[in-house]
């Protein structure tokens, strides 16, 4: 399992820090935009007074990180512990979620089509399992592949 905190700069110096302030001045604002779309789509209607908050408040947060990047390492460290922590949670969700249909499907739908590729069936009559292979043909056909 992948660990997202090992990946974290804890002790951030200041390029790190004014970087963290910039994808917050880039990313809220398209955040925002994003939120009006979808509170247009379900009122039609221009609500903006959300929106324009999320837009003021991460742009308000990353240019006063840009120019004091002192205030901004406990923001850093909170804002990064969360994304892992979600991270986490979601990353390992959705993989046990994809693995368990895709498998689980496969199977449920094999069984349902009375489809075994093991030929996994129980004959006391037989001396053994063992199935004979054809040998290849010629050695010269793999160095002629396509």
């Amino acid at each position: 399992m992948v660990n997202p905190f090992k990946e974290v700069d804890w002790n951030p110096d200041l390029a790190a820090r004014r970087l963290f302030a910039k994808s917050l001045v880039i990313g809220f604002p398209i955040i925002a935009v994003i939120f009006l779309l979808i509170l247009r789509i379900n009122t039609s209607a221009w609500e903006t007074k959300v929106p324009v908050l999320i837009f003021g408040c991460g742009t308000g947060a990353g240019l006063l990180f840009w120019f004091i990047p002192q205030v901004s390492k406990p923001f850093y460290i909170i804002w990064y512990s969360l994304a892992c922590a979600i991270g986490l949670v979601f990353g390992n969700l959705l993989l046990g979620v994809v693995y368990y249909l895709l498998i689980t499907g496969l199977g449920l739908g094999m069984k349902l089509a009375k489809r075994d590729p093991l030929n996994r069936n129980f004959d006391r009559n037989k001396k053994t399992y063992w199935l004979d292979v054809k040998p290849p043909d010629n050695a010269k056909r793999y160095f002629n592949q396509y």
